[in-house]
């Protein structure tokens, strides 16, 4: 006991708290409360053995932000006016900053519902989840650190179960308050033009897939805004955001799906796949993050209802966890299912040492009914950094494995043998090409704020193989992948998004000869443009966006019949066989430009320019081209 918060009774209360955690009794202790006002302190029990699956508990009050008008989570575990549960510390908890008091780690948190004006603390039963803990030596934390008026904590019949006192594996409340911060946040923030973006523009590793004709992208989201100087700035606090589509252009936003279910360890909730199961129940797969545990190799999975709305974590969790003397790779995340010959797999981006050098690959898990998984091994082994975000589908006769190695997305191509579990790759390229040539994580940083990075696919009612990923801002536009005559995977813009296009300027069959020609009028900050130019003597042509009156500034995609330059970064964009000529397809979205170049070549990346730069140009230096036509369409926003 520290403090004066418990009063002069605490040492008999310190017993009382033991011996109810020890007998396992339902009728517990009564009256463990603190006076409330400028009083603070803690009451501490001494150790004991967890041996059961859970602990149930009561409590009122102790709503440790103090502020109930909004319910504003300042802290993920708090320390003002909670009970905790702690166990000796591990390195997992350095590496996260997880809450540490005198060494031992915070693994469990729970604060009160708050006081209501006028009315009598209400008390609540809790439960923690401490099958994975079972066998270790644990002690309980009573804390009031908060000396406001309604800085209070009342907790009683504190015991082990092996049945939890109330339901854990949904949290409406939860997602509520969540839900209502986001919408808060939303009122200040302006989305993109015409590329999703969340309501606080706040965008991680995603999933995309095709359910009963709507596309529904989940992804990575933080629904309250970072803080500085408190406990709880280090915890990621990851949620799962849902949105719909009908036709991945104009999208629904839906309430958050998946939070970490801190009453049973998880700090974050990361990327993951979602499926639609034999019986027709939808399931998503994702990777929790729990550093007292399991760190990052933990997978986890939630049944769906039929609009994909509400969610529930199933009982057995973790479906898999990573052990690294049989996979011999230290994690496995970002989880991507498929059905193959009767059979379900997962597979999990990671990596494994051959010869001193770390190799991206992934590892394989089979199921026949998606919650029991076995381990069948690593099918592809790369010359890559490690990978997240990895992904494993058919494409026509050949299979495709796309992945993050901590920088821009890549492709493999090729064949897999099933049976004996092996991938043998054909091709190899980038699925965009910015900072590709030479990847710079200083001048493009691994986040949503710089190039196209971390990639999902689905498979939509029209037989199309459709792949998104991030893009500065938000979702990158999505595209429709193909195979090509010499094995480079194509990828075309979503014919979809031609519904956005409004006023149209063009031209056609010019001839340029050392010279720059301005086409049409201003164009704004989000148009379209098309361009197709046959190559002659010039030694570099191509585009000018978003140029000045006087055509001294502007965005360049040049072209010198073997690279592609874009913002400086040069890029292959070689002519196959019979092809003979170049075609650009470019979308601006305020200040996100994609590139596309013969379908093949891709560039997302964030462009700076002024505002009164609005107009476009074609050119040519060193000889003459060929424009065969170009249009240019300004675009709609799709909010």
């Amino acid at each position: 006991m520290a403090g004066e918060a418990f009063g002069s009774g605490s040492r008999k209360l310190e017993t009382l708290l033991l011996e109810t955690v020890a007998d396992g009794l339902s009728h517990g202790l009564s009256g463990i409360e603190n006076r409330g006002g400028k009083t603070t302190g803690t009451l501490t029990s001494t150790h004991f053995e967890i041996n059961r699956d859970y602990i149930n508990f009561r409590i009122a009050a102790g709503y440790y932000p103090g502020d109930l008008s909004k319910r504003e989570p300042k802290e993920f575990w708090g320390d003002e006016c909670c009970i905790n549960l702690l166990v000796d510390s591990n390195p997992a908890a350095k590496i996260q900053n997880m809450l540490t008091v005198d060494g031992s780690m915070v693994i469990r948190s729970t604060t009160g519902q708050g006081l209501v004006p006028g009315e009598a603390p209400k008390f609540n039963w809790a439960t923690w989840d401490v099958r994975r803990l079972r066998g270790r030596e644990a002690w309980l934390r009573i804390v009031d650190n908060n000396t406001r008026p309604d800085g209070i904590i009342r907790v009683d019949q504190i015991y082990r179960s092996n049945q939890p006192k109330v339901d854990i594996l949904s949290n409406p409340d939860e997602i509520a308050r969540a839900n209502e911060w986001t919408d808060r946040v939303a009122k200040h923030v302006q989305r993109r033009g015409f590329h999703y973006t969340s309501p606080t523009r706040d965008v991680g590793g995603m999933c995309l897939t095709f359910h009963e004709g709507a596309y529904h992208l989940f992804h990575l989201f933080h629904p309250y805004p970072s803080k500085k100087g408190g406990r709880g700035d280090f915890l990621p606090r990851e949620y799962i955001k849902h949105a719909r589509s009908r036709d991945l252009v104009y999208w629904e936003d839906l309430p958050i799906a998946i939070w970490p279910s801190q009453e049973a360890g998880e700090v974050a909730c990361f990327s993951g796949a979602a499926v639609t199961g034999d019986d027709g129940t939808p399931m998503i797969f994702y990777t929790s993050m729990s550093p007292a545990e399991a760190q990052a190799s933990e997978q986890w999975a939630a049944v769906g209802d039929a609009a994909l709305t509400t969610w529930r974590k199933i009982p057995h969790n973790p479906v898999v966890v990573n052990e690294p003397n049989i996979t011999g790779t230290p994690y496995g995340t970002d989880p991507f299912v498929f059905k193959d010959g009767g059979k379900w797999f997962m597979g999990l981006g990671t990596y494994t040492t051959v010869e001193g050098k770390d190799k991206g690959c992934f590892l394989l898990y089979e199921s026949t009914d998606l919650v029991n998984w076995k381990y069948v091994g690593k099918p592809f082994v790369s010359e890559t950094s490690p990978w997240e975000e990895a992904d494993f589908f058919r494409l026509g006769d050949k299979w495709v494995v796309t992945c993050e190695p901590f920088g821009p997305s890549q492709y493999f191509t090729g064949s897999f043998d099933v049976e004996h579990c092996k991938f043998t790759p054909e091709y190899h390229g980038f699925l965009d090409y910015a900072a590709a040539a030479d990847y710079d994580p200083v001048n493009h940083p691994n986040n949503d704020h710089g190039h196209f990075i971390v990639c999902t696919s689905t498979l939509d009612d029209k037989g199309r193989r459709i792949v998104t990923g991030l893009a500065p801002g938000g979702m990158s536009l999505p595209r429709v992948l193909s195979l090509r005559p010499d094995g480079r995977l194509a990828q075309s813009p979503l014919p979809e998004l031609k519904q956005l296009r409004r006023e149209h300027y063009g031209a056609s069959n010019l001839v340029l000869s050392d010279s720059t020609r301005r086409i049409g009028q201003a164009t704004g900050d989000m148009f379209e443009v098309q361009a197709e130019f046959v190559p002659g003597t010039a030694k570099q042509f191509g585009l000018k966006l978003r140029c000045s009156e006087d055509g001294n500034r502007f965005v360049q995609i040049a072209y010198d019949g073997e690279q592609l330059e874009v913002q400086g970064e040069r890029i292959p964009a070689d002519l196959m066989q019979n092809e003979d000529s170049l075609r650009l397809h470019v979308f601006l979205d305020q200040t996100c430009m994609e590139v596309f170049a013969n379908d093949w070549v891709v560039y997302t990346e964030r462009i700076s320019c002024s505002a009164d730069d609005q107009g476009v140009e074609i050119f040519a230096s060193g000889g003459t081209v060929e424009l065969k036509s170009i249009d240019i369409w300004k675009m709609d926003s799709i909010w």
